[in-house]
């Protein structure tokens, strides 16, 4: 008796979980502005976004309606407004009010998720603001010669930084709070994490595979899986700066650091100084660099490897193909490859960079 008692309650509970996310929805927007023109709702791919639908706007007003079986993330794009707004679709009444020019920080209401979202959204804002002031003071600090000043400014930049991991650590470690950390995620995080990271978290979202959000870190998941720590590397074939084909396979034997970058970006090419001095180091030893464009124009990367003077090989991947490959969605980005090609590290900069090659090298 017991257990069917037992049985029961647990079906009774999922039903009501499903309940909450399945049914109608009704959005009534207002934008400031803006008396018409057209909205459109898109939801992001990875091969970019897939147009849901539209609603002409009247009078500065806009409807959409519809029925969902799992809470999802959207964007609303208005006519040739810049960004768009991000919202949630789960059954109830969906209010939202945006000004023209500022899409991007509209307020939406009415509905739990939508009601979590804003206010993880205003906090960030706010902390994020906090602390830029704070590095602000801090750096004014030093005009004043004042130690017990910098010290001060020094906490308070500290506090500040801290407190705003914290919060964002707490928000998203929140299982109350899935849907949106999903979204966060998707659309701030997973570019920048490698795949055991990837791995962990679509673990932890089990029982959510309907989710967009959670179905695109998925696919991100896996296409790193192919670029990750301990694979061997995908070959790359692509033109010099002569036209002709190289394959990164011709340096096997060596240790390779695959560099991604641009001309127009500029922690690449400040790393690239660093790398220079490292390749003048090692490379007698076995160390070769080389460099995947992601330039589109061809005389602005052969224009940049002539001033910066990096004298390794550079291919130019002027549609981003190979880079696509790789899970290389913004530049810099590099990969540590082993004589035997197989991938060892993966975005080594700086001084661990250098501490690592000197392991190698020392042995």
């Amino acid at each position: 008796m017991r257990r069917i008692l037992v049985c029961v309650v647990f079906v009774l509970v999922c039903c009501v979980v499903h309940a909450q996310h399945t049914g109608q929805y009704k959005i009534g927007g207002k934008i400031e502005g803006m008396d018409s023109g057209r909205v459109v709702m898109k939801q992001k791919t990875m091969e970019g976004y897939k147009e849901l639908g539209s609603s002409g706007i009247q009078k500065g007003r806009f409807e959409f309606k519809g029925e969902i079986s799992e809470i999802q993330s959207v964007q609303l794009f208005f006519d040739d407004q810049r960004g768009s707004l991000t919202l949630f679709l789960e059954p109830g009444k969906i209010q939202i009010a945006v000004k023209k020019d500022s899409v991007y920080y509209g307020k939406v209401t009415g509905t739990p998720t939508n009601e979590l979202w804003g206010y993880f959204n205003e906090e960030e804002r706010r902390l994020e603001k906090v602390e830029m002031e704070c590095a602000q003071a801090y750096q004014n600090s030093f005009q004043t010669k004042d130690r017990e000043k910098v010290r001060t400014a020094t906490k308070a930049f500290t506090d500040a930084t801290k407190a705003r991991k914290i919060f964002r650590a707490d928000f998203l470690g929140n299982s109350d709070h899935k849907y949106a950390a999903a979204c966060f995620y998707c659309a701030s995080l997973m570019q920048k994490m490698q795949y055991a990271e990837l791995d962990s978290l679509v673990r932890s979202y089990t029982g959510m595979e309907n989710n967009n959000d959670v179905r695109l870190i998925t696919q991100r998941r896996d296409l790193m899986r192919k670029v990750a720590v301990g694979v061997n590397v995908p070959e790359i074939n692509l033109p010099d700066v002569e036209g002709k084909s190289f394959a990164l396979s011709s340096l096997k034997g060596k240790w390779v650091l695959l560099d991604f970058w641009a001309s127009w970006c500029a922690p690449c090419r400040r790393e690239g100084k660093h790398v220079l001095e490292l390749y003048k180091k090692y490379q007698q030893s076995g160390f070769e660099v080389l460099g995947v464009s992601i330039d589109q124009n061809p005389d602005a990367w052969k224009q940049a490897i002539q001033e910066d003077q990096t004298p390794w090989k550079h291919v130019l991947d002027q549609r981003s193909e190979v880079a696509k490959t790789f899970g290389v969605s913004s530049v810099p980005r590099v990969f540590l490859i082993d004589p035997k090609g197989v991938i060892v590290a993966v975005n080594l900069y700086g001084e661990e960079l250098e501490q690592c090659l000197e392991e190698i090298f020392s042995k």
